[in-house]
């Protein structure tokens, strides 16, 4: 009886704990976008005379708000007046004290990422990490860039270190190419390698001919 129970608890834990976080994640991320733009939608329904209570309430509403906002600056920025206005918010922001500091900072690692080829954050690997007889799961995010390659030996690679139990949340290293070993992992995979505290095994089951040799990627990150 006490087997029963406990593999049917394990068997449920298996389906309900995925759907559970998801649930609780994306509740998080669209109710907290609601309670943000509540004061907006009520100012607009006086605005508007709309016959909707000032405190109306739908569940989602302010997070279509927001999708749809920016796809309105998408579309804004696409032609050449939108272009110009978004230069001239972008001057007021760079000109105005305290909010500069945070906004340059924001935008440069904005535009840093989307303009990226799409090779980063791609591949996973293996590195030597604190010392060479330990490993560490981690994602290459570019080669080494500016003053890091001038003061630090040549072939170098950016690593992300994910850390457990929030895989979005680590550290990064610098680190000579021939410390880190390429693996055939998805990104998926590697996660779920993560959080299953490795008993799920993503990849290639097959093996280096030499215990400690790096594989090559089947396409490294282009060098700036």
């Amino acid at each position: 009886m006490k087997n029963f129970i406990k593999n049917n608890l394990i068997a449920g834990l298996v389906v309900v704990l995925p759907v559970g976080l998801t649930y609780i994640l994306l509740a998080f991320v669209i109710n907290g976008l609601d309670r943000s733009m509540a004061p907006v939608i009520s100012d607009f329904i006086i605005w508007s005379g709309a016959p909707l209570p000032e405190n109306f309430h739908f569940p989602g509403l302010g997070f279509a708000v927001v999708c749809i906002f920016i796809l309105l600056v998408g579309l804004l920025t696409t032609n050449f007046l939108g272009n110009k206005i978004v230069e001239a918010s972008d001057l007021l922001m760079h000109r105005t004290p305290y909010v500069r500091g945070i906004y340059t900072t924001i935008k440069q690692v904005v535009t840093a990422i989307s303009e990226s080829k799409k090779s980063s954050f791609k591949k996973l690997v293996l590195i030597k990490y604190p010392h060479n007889s330990m490993h560490m799961l981690g994602i290459v995010a570019c080669d080494a860039r500016g003053e890091v390659v001038h003061r630090s030996e040549d072939n170098q690679v950016n690593v992300f270190i994910p850390l457990i139990p929030n895989v979005t949340v680590g550290f990064m290293v610098v680190t000579p190419r021939d410390q880190i070993t390429f693996l055939e992992m998805t990104l998926e995979e590697g996660a779920k390698f993560l959080l299953s505290f490795g008993i799920f095994s993503g990849g290639s089951e097959k093996k280096s001919d030499e215990p400690g040799s790096t594989a090559n990627p089947p396409s490294q990150p282009d060098k700036a």
